[in-house]
């Protein structure tokens, strides 16, 4: 019976992760002026319509400024489309509430609006530069991020230094050692930050969604593993993962050879970053495994003598859910590196990056 109850679990908390991964629900309100007529001084039809159209449109802005700064500049590029085919990027949409005021010639209009995400995705995608060029002259990319989590954690006492002033004054009288004195005391604390060790466990898994989101948005993947030989032994994904077990960004040696390595292979963009896992705890709405991930990630340009930073995104937090902790850890991978990517995207896309 328990392992029926958390098949159950396991499979309803699927169709969740996946229904809101495709879909998102988002309000909008519009109002506008109308004209009244001899027949009528109230709004009409056609204005209901029209107001309803903004509404949704506002809802559709919504959505893209709490999706980030970089998707939100992507919507420009698809306006035009959604204003055209509503009904393919809008799901369903609901009046929350309306009023007209006849006097003032003013309707106003308050929906919540059920998005298709997918569609929305693909319509920037279509739109952005790489997919738009022709088929071979799409770049070539490849990606190491790397999932760790906190091994060690040094800390440090405050160190305080003190400095005590003494003045005194002698008593009246000859040859008299007596003296009056006052003390002043300052000084200053100086803390240190807490020193980070980092164990970092494999998530092959993940490969599949970096892979799937840039894959999909049109640049050539290329497996990281296959670069090795062809970097001349600079880029080495060792490396890459000993930077990250003591730090949060590559040592400037590391990045060089990276970046040289990538040049000898004629690959162009890497991207990389870190996922970090935090301990679970109980998710106070369903009782399930909670797991948080702060991921980061950065997108390189090493095709010129002089690699230059595209994108860069973190950090994002990110949970999951799960019937145990291992599958609730697995979710909030997932769900970061999905994230991680799809905002390094939006940004590569704003740039212009083919």
């Amino acid at each position: 019976m328990q392992i029926i109850r958390l098949f159950l679990i396991s499979f309803l908390l699927l169709l969740g992760v996946t229904a809101q991964a495709e879909t998102a629900t988002a309000k909008g309100q519009a109002t506008i002026k109308y004209e009244t007529s001899l027949m009528s001084s109230k709004v009409s039809p056609e204005d209901k319509a029209k107001a309803m159209a903004l509404a949704q449109l506002k809802a559709v802005d919504k959505y893209y400024a709490e999706a980030g700064d970089a998707q939100s500049e992507g919507l420009d590029a698809i306006r035009a489309k959604i204003k055209a085919d509503p009904d393919r990027y809008i799901l369903e949409t609901v009046i929350l509430s309306e009023e007209d005021k006849p006097d003032m010639k003013q309707y106003s209009i308050t929906v919540r609006a059920t998005l298709n995400v997918s569609q929305l995705r693909n319509a920037s995608k279509s739109s952005s530069v790489v997919a738009q060029a022709a088929k071979g002259d799409k770049s070539k990319l490849t990606f190491v991020f790397v999932s760790r989590q906190t091994d060690s954690a040094q800390s440090f006492d405050d160190r305080v230094y003190k400095t005590v002033e003494v003045k005194g004054k002698a008593k009246s009288g000859k040859n008299s050692a007596e003296y009056r004195a006052s003390e002043e005391s300052g000084g200053s604390t100086t803390r240190k930050a807490t020193k980070k060790t980092y164990a970092v466990f494999p998530s092959t898994y993940l490969k599949s969604v970096f892979n799937g989101v840039f894959a999909g948005a049109g640049y050539k993947v290329i497996d990281a593993a296959y670069l090795e030989p062809a970097s001349k032994g600079l880029f080495k994904i060792k490396s890459v993962e000993n930077d990250f077990k003591s730090g949060n960004d590559l040592q400037p040696q590391t990045e060089r050879d990276v970046a040289m390595g990538l040049q000898n292979a004629k690959v162009p963009y890497i991207a990389y970053g870190t996922l970090d896992v935090r301990l679970s705890d109980t998710d106070a709405a369903t009782g399930l495994f909670r797991v948080s991930v702060a991921a980061t990630g950065k997108l390189l340009d090493v095709s010129d003598s002089m690699p230059e930073t595209k994108a860069e995104v973190g950090p994002i937090q990110v949970a999951g859910l799960g019937p145990t902790e291992e599958e609730a850890q697995t979710n909030a991978l997932k769900n970061a590196a999905e994230k991680v990517a799809r905002e390094l995207l939006s940004q590569m896309n704003n740039a212009g990056v083919m």
